[in-house]
């Protein structure tokens, strides 16, 4: 085994290690706030209230894979959180007719992070006529955790910046030398131009790719290897949940952001199922204020019960 495996190899397990017990401790937590894991049984009606990226562990291989957690909130007021198998990835551009040598190159030299890769077609918005439909191939590398997207990504950006520069460089002399030189076999790494979705966020690309809303219904099935959801869009009620909104306003410099250093909190307002509170810190705040009204609009009613203390640790 070279060297840069067996380093691939201790960062994957320090990596998965951490990662599995941040999960635990997060799956231990949301079960006690009422989101448990709905791993086996009967489809279930939910109403999909948030979702975030999380990950999950293979009882049989022990390793960590990335994951969406969709969280929902049933008709009867009950809750429960699902975890939804999802690979990240982006696309790699590379030279016309080297999509094939890349793809070789890239297993070779990444096997320990890169789950997949295919060759897909899309539209390039670069190209000048773009509107005709005309089609590129990319390459499509699948991970199975956002860390090993994030490395492989970090390495090839390196390549491709490399390459850009390289290219602008020899533009104005490629129709000089493409007649007078031999064509030479083309290097893998120079053959890389262009990273392109790299940049959209885990979560945010499972749900484009899935059609997946928040405050939508969904009948959730487990099969045997993945969650299955079918969107009810004849269900248009929304669940009834708890909504708590809070606002927190502090001291500031001029120009400058709150410091929690020496910055003190002047108010904090919040509102729990239409109720609102407001605590008032006196150091601040040169008299007492009494109990108070704000209705932006009718059908956003704001009654609010003020609390006056002395000072921040009140």
């Amino acid at each position: 085994m070279s060297g840069d495996k067996r380093r691939w190899d201790r960062k994957d397990s320090r990596r998965s290690n951490m990662q599995k017990v941040v999960s635990t401790a997060e799956d231990e937590l949301e079960s006690k706030l009422g989101f448990g894991l709905f791993s086996e049984g009967e489809t279930r009606l939910g109403w999909l209230l948030t979702f975030a990226s999380s990950s999950w562990e293979d009882s049989d291989t022990g390793k960590t894979y990335g994951c969406v957690d969709l969280y929902f909130v049933t008709q009867d007021g009950f809750s429960f959180k699902t975890k939804y198998k999802f690979r990240p990835y982006f696309y790699v551009a590379t030279k016309d007719k080297m999509e094939l040598e890349v793809e070789g190159y890239l297993r070779r030299r990444y096997e320990r992070q890169v789950a997949d890769i295919e060759i897909v077609e899309k539209e390039d918005l670069d190209l000048k006529n773009h509107l005709s439909g005309l089609q590129k191939k990319y390459l499509k590398i699948s991970f199975d955790t956002v860390q090993q997207l994030m490395e492989v990504k970090r390495d090839l950006s390196h390549v491709v910046e490399r390459n850009q520069a390289k290219f602008d460089a020899l533009e104005a002399y490629e129709s000089i030398l493409a007649g007078k030189r031999k064509q030479r076999p083309e290097d893998c790494l120079d053959s890389m131009v262009d990273l392109r979705e790299y940049d959209v966020p885990y979560h945010v690309r499972f749900a484009i790719d899935n059609d997946v809303r928040s405050g939508q219904w969904y009948n959730v099935s487990i099969s045997s290897s993945d969650v299955i959801l079918e969107k009810r869009t004849d269900l248009l009620q929304r669940a009834e949940v708890r909504v708590c909104a809070f606002d927190i306003e502090t001291t500031k410099l001029e120009l400058k952001f709150p410091d929690a250093e020496y910055d003190q909190i002047m108010m904090i307002s919040y509102m729990v199922d239409g109720q609102g509170f407001l605590i008032i810190n006196r150091e601040c705040v040169g008299e007492d204020v009494e109990d108070l009204e704000y209705t932006p609009k009718p059908e956003f009613e704001g009654y609010f019960k003020v609390t006056n203390v002395n000072n921040e640790v009140k």
